[in-house]
């Protein structure tokens, strides 16, 4: 089943970059490395200038660099036109997972702050609670429990107060990001209209639906809620495994060491795009 360009959350497209770059630089690096923290890794590589914090300009700066990278050749090749899609809703979705993670609000995230990106893959695992959460967010939304949502029923989640502070409730559970779950429904709704749409309204919802609704029956089932899930899942831990075994190799797509841009060496985004396939190799999970 296809997945919307709104469906992936931005970890999942800021570790696809990641996974995609490093993947070619372990090969050509051989042997085994000692996989380091996730929010340890992707704090290094947005930390440009290594002073322990990082600020909305860093990010952007470090996103627009992978971006170059991966206008490196390519043309007309489908891999490279998906991962040019990819960096759009990367580019949309990164200011606003910025702000979730920015716990104190000072426009600026220390590793405390990015600790989350582990705490969420970890989630992911056999025994985490991410599975819980969708289920409690699909059951928050299903008002007549038939295990099915309806347009008319995302709609009124989108717009009822109380099930947005439910869904919130649910989140601060999982991932405690401020201190009392009130302070996460401003992000809810924000993750809503990346979800459903801008507009929020009948026509954004049902055209956002289609990707989810595999059957086309007009409907939002359990089973195809979990197959999007089970998708992601897999995707978002083989990716972080990869990431995570590059560790102390970050450093080589950026940083500013105060001579400039460092000049990157090794292969374009766009030549390890086509190694994307292998992220996902030997990876046993049930989701």
């Amino acid at each position: 089943m296809m997945c919307s360009p709104r469906l992936p959350s931005a970890f999942l497209l800021l570790l696809l970059l990641l996974a995609m770059t490093t993947k070619v630089a372990l090969s050509k690096e051989g042997g085994k490395k000692k996989k380091e923290n996730l929010g340890d890794v992707v704090f290094t590589f947005l930390d440009k200038n290594r002073d322990k914090e990082i600020t909305i300009p860093e990010m952007n700066s470090q996103l627009l660099m992978l971006e170059k990278m991966a206008n490196e050749g390519g043309e007309g090749d489908d891999d490279v036109k998906e991962l040019r899609i990819i960096f759009k809703g990367l580019k949309k979705a990164a200011p606003h997972l910025f702000n979730l993670l920015d716990s104190d609000e000072d426009r600026r995230l220390d590793k405390q702050e990015t600790k989350y990106i582990t705490k969420f893959e970890e989630s992911l695992n056999h025994n985490g609670n991410a599975r819980i959460f969708v289920k409690e967010c699909f059951e928050i939304l299903d008002d007549d429990m038939d295990d099915r949502l309806s347009v008319d029923e995302i709609l009124e989640g989108t717009q009822s107060k109380f099930l947005i502070g439910e869904i919130a409730a649910s989140l601060h559970e999982l991932l405690p990001l401020r201190d009392t779950p009130q302070e996460l429904k401003k992000h809810i709704k924000r993750a809503m209209k990346n979800m459903w749409g801008d507009e929020l309204d009948r026509e954004s919802v049902t055209e956002s639906m289609k990707w989810f609704d595999a059957d086309g029956d007009g409907y939002i089932q359990w089973s195809e809620v979990t197959d999007v899930y089970n998708s992601f899942g897999k995707k978002f831990i083989g990716m972080a495994s990869n990431i995570k075994s590059a560790g102390p190799m970050m450093g080589m797509f950026g940083g500013d060491k105060g001579q400039g841009e460092k000049k990157r060496k090794g292969p374009s985004v766009a030549d390890a795009f086509k190694q994307k396939s292998n992220i996902q190799k030997d990876i046993r999970l049930d989701l």
